[in-house]
């Protein structure tokens, strides 16, 4: 297994055609194939971006949006829809906040990290735990969405988002 080759490469008269397959339907083999490249480098990098594709799922251009248009995005085309007035009254209230922390991060950047950094600077800003709350599921849920529901990103990344155990609010407001 280890010494197949994935991708094909082969000249078909003055260009080069790239192959590889796609499993068994009845019995068959069903290959995936192009053609038409200049150079057998060209066709080999081609393929492979086309069989990694396959396999991982193909990658839309809405992966390219920024986190804070998908917020608008997301509120308008699903939260709205899917759930009570008050929910999305209260999430539309962290909006603001959010977008300001990680708005302009292109959807297929954001990290873990990069979140519980955004996370803590949000505590800073915030007055009550009830508020970090709320932005923690605002976050949560709006990537949940992006994955799962409208498949922009292949992974979660927020879905072991937490507020930290240290930050005490008491000792926010006396110092």
């Amino acid at each position: 297994m280890g010494d197949e080759k994935i991708i094909n490469i082969r000249k078909r008269g003055n260009v080069y055609q790239y192959c590889f397959e796609a499993g068994k339907v009845n019995g068959k083999r069903k290959p995936i194939t192009k053609s038409g490249f200049k150079t057998k480098n060209e066709a080999y990098t081609t393929g492979q971006k086309a069989y990694d594709e396959f396999i991982n799922g193909v990658t839309t251009n809405e992966c390219n949006m920024l986190y804070g248009d998908y917020l608008d995005y997301w509120m308008k085309e699903y939260f709205e829809i899917n759930y009570k007035y008050s929910t999305a009254k209260r999430y539309k209230e962290s909006f603001g906040n959010i977008k300001e922390e990680l708005g302009n991060y292109k959807l297929l950047v954001l990290t873990p990290y990069i979140l519980n950094q955004a996370l803590l600077k949000l505590y800073q800003s915030s007055s009550t735990k009830e508020a970090l709350r709320n932005y923690q599921k605002v976050i949560k849920s709006s990537l949940r969405d992006v994955t799962y529901y409208f498949g922009f990103i292949k992974n979660n990344i927020a879905c072991d988002l937490e507020i930290p155990k240290v930050l005490s609010f008491e000792a926010k407001k006396t110092i």
